[in-house]
This record gives structure tokens, sequence and C-alpha cells, in this order.
């Protein structure tokens, strides 16, 4: 859903200019013109009724998405437009119902079926939603789309005059909120004139004004919300209830063909329920997506190669950009390379080298080490990694380190002025580690990743980083060493001492 409802740009590389991305919200309306007009997407007229055929052309459930419901996908890969006719063996003929070709078709991630309101009906952009919810509150905004009237035990209206006095567009409903949606943001912008926070979001939704109101759903492909069919029973991915639920309210809004379907009060009340279905839709993938058991996270998360995890400790003797890592963590990430030196050195096959590594793995082998600490004195620098504290969300999240030495505990020595950069500590931290073997990699990171290279003047305004700072624990720890030391100062100390603190 997060790629319906926005867009990253790039502008074109030029060394003589800035290169950045941002995130732009999608105009749903415009995305679902073009999708129609380039025959990558279809309107969806109508409700899917489980009592009838799943493969209804309109519905979510539509053939045009790709392999039907219940069948053989295969089969379904040789298709006219509308699915009408299919198999390899009409290959080539012409559909009697649309007129086109039965070929080959492939799997279409992209293709999109669209509900569309008429175009007095609108609905708000699910990710602008949020904005307005921040904004105002989710419990008045819920109270000013509501648009049906509270009644009494009895069924008597209830009297709002307490709550218009704080709400003055209570249940006004959503036509309504449209007409009048300049004024209820700029009177909750006034009335938080003092929260940063608020005006920011006022600001974003007024500078996405024309994005707002929507009157395109997409609706993603059905090979990413399977559907079949088990003896007599439906069995479904969640979000096709909610989608179907959204094509029926949809279709009752449109509806105006007869008097009792044109009343304000029904279509004030199946737009909030369409608008409550669509954030729900929302949230659902959202969940999909996102978390820990989120497609995303399984998708891509899991082991590389030349890489582990270590717990941390400190270290106070390296220098910012030294590490000393765990023989077992050595042993394991530098594999092809120990084992190239075992074959050159002792003469021996591969399969032989691989055994020596092997058992080096499970014991201690005091040629490998020797051969490590070789390696790490024949570098300029050290063995070169990179280190990274997850969530990556600040630029010292991700740092190019040199392994200095070898230790035989399951930790990583990392030194103190990192830790600001990494916010890390010494509680149980663990580290990302990736082993780095391209040279040009490695030039690059050391350029951009390096704290000693990269890092000691501030990004920001070109002063020294105090991210890379002595801790606070150290500088409070030197002052007492320094006060302690004092009466053995003499006057020329002191005065060496203040010239220094005046430079």
């Amino acid at each position: 859903m997060a790629q319906l409802n926005i867009r990253t740009q790039s502008k074109i590389y030029d060394p003589n200019f800035r290169y950045d991305t941002h995130i732009e919200i999608l105009d749903m309306d415009e995305e679902c013109i073009k999708d129609i007009i380039h025959g990558n997407g279809f309107y969806i007229e109508e409700p899917q009724s489980i009592k009838k055929d799943l493969k209804s052309e309109n519905s979510i459930f539509s053939s045009r998405f790709g392999a039907l419901t219940g069948d053989d996908a295969f089969v379904d890969r040789y298709r006219c437009e509308c699915g009408f006719m299919r198999n390899r063996i009409n290959h080539g003929r012409i559909c009697p119902n649309c007129g086109t070709q039965v070929k080959y078709i492939d799997d279409n991630f992209e293709y999109f079926g669209w509900c569309v309101l008429k175009q007095k009906y609108h609905i708000i952009h699910p990710n602008l939603f949020k904005s307005i919810e921040a904004l105002v509150g989710a419990s008045k905004l819920d109270n000013i789309l509501n648009g049906e009237e509270e009644k009494t035990e009895d069924g008597f209206k209830k009297e709002t005059v307490e709550k218009l006095a704080d709400e003055p567009f209570y249940r006004i409903g959503m036509l309504e909120f449209y007409n009048r949606f300049n004024e209820i943001m700029y009177y909750y912008m006034k009335k938080n004139a003092n929260n940063a926070s608020k005006r920011a979001y006022y600001d974003h939704i007024m500078f996405n004004r024309d994005k707002v109101f929507i009157h395109s759903i997409p609706v993603y492909t059905t090979h990413l919300r399977p559907v079949r069919v088990e003896g007599e029973n439906l069995v479904f991915e969640g979000t096709n209830a909610i989608y179907n639920m959204i094509a029926k309210l949809v279709c009752q809004t449109n509806r105006d063909d007869l008097k009792i379907f044109r009343k304000t009060k029904l279509k004030k009340v199946l737009l909030y329920q369409l608008q409550k279905k669509v954030m729900e839709l929302y949230k659902e993938i959202e969940n999909i997506l996102a978390k820990k058991k989120g497609v995303i996270r399984n998708l891509f998360g899991g082991r590389y190669n030349f890489t582990s995890r270590s717990v941390i400790v400190s270290n106070p003797k390296l220098r910012i950009d030294q590490i000393i890592l765990s023989y077992h963590v050595l042993v394991k990430v530098m594999q092809q390379t120990i084992i190239n030196i075992i074959k050159k050195t002792y003469n021996v096959n591969l399969s032989v080298a691989y055994d020596i590594w092997y058992k080096a793995v499970l014991e201690v082998n005091h040629r490998i080490v020797d051969i490590i600490r070789n390696i790490i004195k024949a570098s300029p620098e050290g063995i070169p990694f990179i280190i990274n504290r997850n969530p990556s969300i600040n630029y010292g999240s991700i740092l190019q380190m040199y392994c200095v030495d070898i230790n035989f505990e399951h930790t990583m020595e990392i030194p103190l002025q990192i830790l600001g950069p990494l916010a890390a500590d010494f509680d149980g931290d663990c580290l990302n580690i990736l082993y780095l073997i391209n040279k040009e990699y490695i030039a690059r990171s050391e350029r951009v990743f390096n704290p000693r290279n990269a890092m000691y003047i501030s990004k920001n305004d070109g002063m020294f980083n105090n991210d890379i700072n002595h801790c606070k624990d150290i500088l409070i720890t030197m002052n007492s060493f320094i006060n302690l030391s004092r009466e053995a100062y003499s006057q020329e100390d002191i005065m060496a001492i203040k010239n220094c603190m005046k430079q």
C-alpha cells in the first residue's frame, strides 16, 4: 500500500547539482487515469458475491489480474483480455466477447483495479488522513466525519449544545467537511498555534491540498491476496473482505437512480463508513508489510555473506576507527581468505585446507591465529569492516572500522567515542559486522563512513561534532582527577592550563 500512496522522486544526476531523493504523496485520481489510459488497470463496478461465479470481470477477483480463483495458474497464462478464452490451445484465436487475441500474458503485479466514486463524492487520502488526525485529534475528527445524528435511548434526537461549544464542526459529515475543509483546518491550526508539531502538520496538509480528497481507491492484484475454493469453503486473504466491502460501499454511494438513494443523510453515512473501511485496509496492509513478522522483514531479513553479530564491550585504548573482534567471528567471516592462505602456505589441496579451517572453527588453532594477525599487520590500518546498529536512523548508525587485534571472548571491543553516533551502550547491545573485500568499496566507505575521516566535523554547522566527543562519565572522571591533583600544580602549570583553555 505504501507504493500506492507515495512515490520517490530523484533529480537527474549532474556533477554540478545536488542529487537528492524525496517522498511525494501520490495523486490517486491521477494514477487511476494513467492506469486506465495505458491499459494497466480497470474499473471495479460491482461487489463480489460469493454465491456467484468468482470470475466476475468487474469485481475484486477479476480474471484481469491474472490467474483465476481456484484454477491452474499456468492455464491462465494464455488468455484474452476479458479472460473468457484461456489455455494454450486457443493461442492466436480471437475472443468473441472482447474481440482480443488469446496470447501469453505474464503476471503483472503493477496491474490495479480501481473503485471510483462519482465526482461529487469524496473521501480523504489515507496518508493525509493521518496528518489531519494528528492536527485535529482522532476523536474530534471522527465526530466531524460521522454525519449520523445522535439519539437518546428513546429514539429522540440528542442535544449537542455542550459538544458544539468545544467542537463547532460536530457531526457535519463528509460532504460538509469537504466544502468547509480550509475553514476547519485553519480553525484547528489557530487553536494549537503554540504547538510547533501541529503547525508542521497543518503546513504539510495545505502543501498537499490538491491531493487531500480522492475519488479513486486502488485495488492491488489478486496475486498478493490469494483466494481459493476448498470444497464448499472459500479461503481468502484478509484484505479481500475489506476490499469487497469497499466495492459495495462505493456502488451504494454512486447509486442515484431512486429518490431514496439521493438523500444527503444516507450519503453521509455511506461516505463515513467507506472512509473507515479504507483506513482499516490501510492499517491491515501496514501490518502485513511492517513489524517483525511483516513481509519486508521476512523478505529482506536474513544472514548475508561475510557477516556476523557481536556484543560490544569498551576499550578506551582504541583509536576512534579501531575495533578488536573475537577469534570466533574472524575465523568465520574470513573463511575464504584463510583457506586460500592455508593452501598456499602449507601446499595442500582445497579439501585439506577446508578441513583445517573447519577444525579451527570448533577449537582455537594457533596457526590460524597467526594467519589472522599477519593479515592485520600486513594491512596499513588493519582489516576493514562495516559495523552497524539497528535501527539505522542516524548518519553514525553505519561506521567503517579497522580490526587491529583478536580477543578470545565472544565480544567486540570498541572505542568509547562512537557510542554516541551508534546510540549504543554496554548493557548487552549487539552490532552487525560486515567484512569488506572489494577495494573500491573499501575506499568509498573509508571516505564516507570512517569516523576519523568523516565525523570529526559536523555536517550541520562545520564545527566540531559533539556526537563523537568523550561521554559525560569520562569527562566527569577526568575533571575529578584534575581537581584531586590541583594542589601539586605549580603556578607555571596553572598558567599553561589557562592558556590551553583560551585557545
